[in-house]
């Protein structure tokens, strides 16, 4: 895939990294409204502590995926930024 115009190329990275963090939020609120539903009136248990340690592992796990986009998204824009003065500096001569 092509590097985008110099002008755009922030604007793009910007846009598909908030389409990530506004699907990330959409999760971790729907995670939440899960989380808020259990307790000791909902179901009680064996079984229900089983799920329940089994579902509390599984959503750290995601949140840590979570937590670990931001430092990515920096470095993707970074590389991003680097291709595209290689392809400034090639279109002018460079190399």
């Amino acid at each position: 895939m092509p590097v985008p115009p110099e002008d755009r190329l922030d604007t793009l990275c910007r846009q598909d990294m908030d389409t990530i963090e506004d699907s990330v939020r959409a999760i971790r609120a729907a995670v939440k409204k899960v989380t808020d539903l259990m307790g000791a009136a909902t179901w009680v248990g064996t079984s229900a502590d089983q799920w329940g340690s089994d579902f509390g592992g599984r959503m750290g796990a995601l949140g840590r995926l979570f937590d670990s986009y931001p430092p990515e998204e920096q470095r993707l824009i970074a590389k991003a930024q680097q291709d595209q003065a290689k392809l400034n500096n090639q279109a002018h001569g460079g190399r």
